[in-house]
C-alpha cells in the first residue's frame, strides 16, 4: 500500500464550513466514480490560519495506481473532474506528498519501521 497526503488550500471566498462541505460532495460524487484504486479518502479541516486549511489522506495499492490516476487527468474525463475540483480548491498551490518510509514508535514495542512499497 502506498499512502499520500495533500496540503490543501481554498479558493478565496468560501468560508471554511462551505469549503468543507464542497470538498466531501466532490469526493463523494466524482471520486469515488472516477478513482476506485484509492481505497482510502480521508479529509481533514485544520485548524488556524496556516496556509492549508485542510490535508486530504489516500491509500493506493502502489505507485502505479497513483501514477494512473494522475495520467489520467489528462483525458476529456479527467479536465471535467479537474474543473470541479478547482472551483474551490486552489489545486496548484496544493501539494502532494508520497510517504515512503513510517516508524510507529510505542513503549510496548519499542520502533517499528515500515518502508512504502515501491518507495524511491
Amino acid at each position: 500500500m502506498l499512502v499520500s497526503f495533500t496540503f490543501v488550500r481554498a479558493r478565496p471566498g468560501l468560508s471554511r464550513d462551505e469549503f468543507f462541505r464542497r470538498w466531501c460532495e466532490h469526493t463523494r460524487d466524482w471520486d469515488l466514480r472516477d478513482h476506485p484504486e484509492i481505497r482510502l479518502n480521508r479529509l481533514t479541516l485544520v485548524e488556524g490560519d496556516g496556509p492549508y486549511v485542510g490535508v486530504a489522506e489516500n491509500h493506493w495499492d502502489d505507485r502505479a495506481a497513483l501514477e494512473q490516476a494522475a495520467a489520467w487527468y489528462a483525458t476529456p474525463a479527467g479536465q471535467r473532474h479537474w474543473a470541479d475540483l478547482a472551483a474551490f480548491m486552489d489545486v496548484e498551490a496544493s501539494p502532494t506528498v508520497v510517504v515512503t518510509h513510517e516508524a510507529r514508535v510505542s513503549e510496548e514495542r519499542g520502533v517499528e519501521l515500515r518502508t512504502a512499497p515501491g518507495a524511491r
